[in-house]
């Protein structure tokens, strides 16, 4: 199992958001780039980006700076947020980045992402699904979809799709400790799939309960940020 630090821009700084409620944001005063190249100091391997902005409106906004980190930081970035034209992904694949995240497109075009997965790739091409209770959201969760969420993996996993990256809005944000039901369900029911857990995670024992769980990695931003969860402490996970 990999951690990835998370890193969510708004108005070009550090945020998060609890339960993403973009009225909800708390902003950290610290420099994008200077936290990854912190990340990547601290053993660090991989990064989660999102570009708030982009996923609010629908299209790119923090590229140029998502890109910095990127390339300064020297970790494997996956980035999401707003993603759905291929000209934008292949500026991203092609500056740097290692992945990228299609969440509302996933949702509203799976075909299309599937040819997307067929053109840059299933480890290139992360699913991104959001999910409050059996609902999945889209638009920077802003809206409900009307699609189940277990056909729509199907549906993916059929096109191409290998790793999911699947975040319990109603933990994310929250540092209330992650939901093992959840994950389980996930995991029971697509066993092959590479999944990052997002949302939740309040400490170490959270770390330890999705490692025995067996997902591929675990995302973590505000408990990093607020040293709920020390680095030391996961000098067994950093690779």
């Amino acid at each position: 199992m990999i951690i990835l630090p998370a890193i969510d821009i708004m108005d070009g700084e550090v945020v998060r958001l609890e339960k993403g409620n973009f009225s909800r944001r708390k902003n950290y005063g610290t420099d994008p780039v200077s936290l990854a190249k912190f990340y990547k100091n601290a053993g660090f391997s991989y990064l989660h980006v999102v570009d708030l902005d982009a996923a609010k409106t629908g299209q790119p906004v923090n590229q140029s700076l998502i890109v910095d980190i990127a390339r300064e930081s020297g970790l494997f970035v996956d980035v999401g947020g707003g993603l759905k034209e291929e000209e934008d992904i292949a500026f991203y694949l092609e500056n740097g980045v290692f992945a990228v995240n299609m969440g509302s497109l996933a949702v509203k075009e799976p075909g299309r992402t599937a040819k997307l997965i067929q053109k840059f790739g299933g480890d290139r091409i992360y699913v991104s699904l959001d999910l409050l209770g059996e609902d999945v959201r889209i638009h920077g969760w802003q809206e409900k979809a009307t699609v189940k969420w277990q056909d729509l993996m199907k549906k993916l996993i059929k096109g191409g799709a290998e790793t999911f990256v699947m975040t319990d809005i109603s933990r994310d944000g929250m540092l209330s400790g992650v939901s093992e039901d959840f994950y389980k369900r996930i995991l029971n029911t697509f066993p092959d799939i590479r999944l990052f857990a997002s949302g939740g995670v309040s400490g170490l024992e959270d770390i330890r309960v999705l490692d025995r769980l067996g997902v591929y990695g675990v995302i973590t931003g505000k408990a990093l940020l607020e040293g709920k969860l020390k680095t030391e402490e996961l000098a067994e996970w950093l690779c």
